[in-house]
């Protein structure tokens, strides 16, 4: 009998159109940052509705651009979920800046507003908001704090909030393609910003040569991958809807069991970059079960959260900490098959009863 192959937690949909785009770059013997980044810069810019975008090699830079670019040096405070990447912890400290870490909300794992606003000082230079897995954070209340504010899009290129698109709400976004994002280029990440002096600012210290003063960061993206996440991003509408539908073939599938299902939040477009599933008793038991049945389902933030890394008191965290200790990710991306997407339910089913 042939073996079942094995599902996978995360796997880029990779076709002809990146073939051919990759190949279209090949044949141009220019290799470095081009025209096909600025094509790619245009197509996000567009995507997005904002004003310009400037590409970086991966997202945890963009995030430090951005950073640097809204006048955060050492000693200024930024705001972060601790629920998160731990490249916002790095990003934060290649300023020198000082990380205020928050916990985040039960209902969407996004960043608390009421940690942000009891949190916030004289000294806050910058919030961070992360919209994870693809459910969009309640952006507006966060820019009433009266701080430039960072849309962490990491997630959720393509999800919306009250008819907008995340990344067109805060002083500047930054997005991710790494090869486990929505769309990817294997690695690479952008800047979005609706300022004309912020996106001068943000191109200066990403371009070594230029003739002004200061410190230079060469964080460019190559053609390669602009090329890559070019053809991915043509393809993101049917990728938003096969999530979306596979989304809710769990839902109902998932309905009767004693765990607890994605919320979105208010005025949010839940885009499912991950499905998070909230189980009881040892998760690690539940990882091992599904792996028996073929399938990877994965702790996403691990091994530790950013307050964990950062030896903070766990009383402070209660949300993260739950969260850490019985969320996990189950498999949801475009190119699962109906077979396969069975064989997760099944999975799920088993290890949960």
């Amino acid at each position: 009998m042939k073996r079942k192959q094995f599902i996978e937690h995360s796997m880029p949909t990779i076709g002809r159109a990146e073939k051919e785009a990759v190949a279209a770059v090949l044949r141009t013997r220019f290799l470095a940052e081009g025209r096909f980044v600025k094509t790619f810069e245009e197509a996000v810019t567009d995507r997005v509705g904002c004003l310009g975008a400037v590409a970086t090699s991966t997202g945890t830079l963009a995030l430090h651009l951005a950073l640097v670019a809204l006048g955060v040096e050492r000693g200024s405070e930024v705001l972060l979920p601790s629920y998160a990447c731990r490249s916002l912890l790095n990003a934060v400290a290649y300023c020198g800046a000082v990380p205020v870490v928050c916990d985040v909300d039960e209902h969407d794992f996004n960043l608390s507003f009421a940690q942000a606003k009891k949190k916030l000082t004289r000294r806050t230079k910058a919030v961070i908001v992360a919209h994870m897995f693809g459910c969009p954070a309640e952006i507006d209340r966060f820019k009433a704090l009266g701080v430039p504010v960072i849309e962490d899009c990491a997630h959720s290129i393509g999800a919306e909030y009250k008819g907008r698109p995340v990344g067109s709400w805060g002083d500047c976004a930054v997005f991710s393609f790494q090869g486990t994002k929505y769309i990817v280029a294997g690695e690479g990440g952008m800047v979005v910003a609706n300022s004309a002096l912020l996106l001068e600012r943000l191109r200066k210290l990403k371009e070594p040569d230029s003739s002004d003063v200061g410190v230079k960061y060469t964080y460019r993206m190559t053609d390669l991958q602009a090329a890559i996440g070019r053809a991915q991003l043509k393809q993101l509408k049917g990728f938003i809807q096969a999530r979306v539908k596979i989304a809710s073939i769990y839902r109902d599938a998932f309905s009767d069991l004693d765990i607890a299902l994605p919320y979105s939040s208010a005025g949010g477009k839940h885009i499912f970059h991950r499905f998070m599933i909230r189980v009881k008793g040892d998760i690690h038991s539940f990882m091992r079960q599904c792996y028996a049945h073929g399938v990877k389902v994965k702790q996403t933030i691990k091994p530790l959260s950013i307050h964990q890394y950062l030896r903070l008191p766990g009383k402070d965290f209660p949300v993260t900490e739950m969260i850490m200790r019985s969320v996990l990710s189950v498999p949801i991306y475009p190119s699962l098959n109906k077979q396969q997407v069975l064989r997760i339910i099944e999975a799920v089913r088993a290890a949960a009863c």
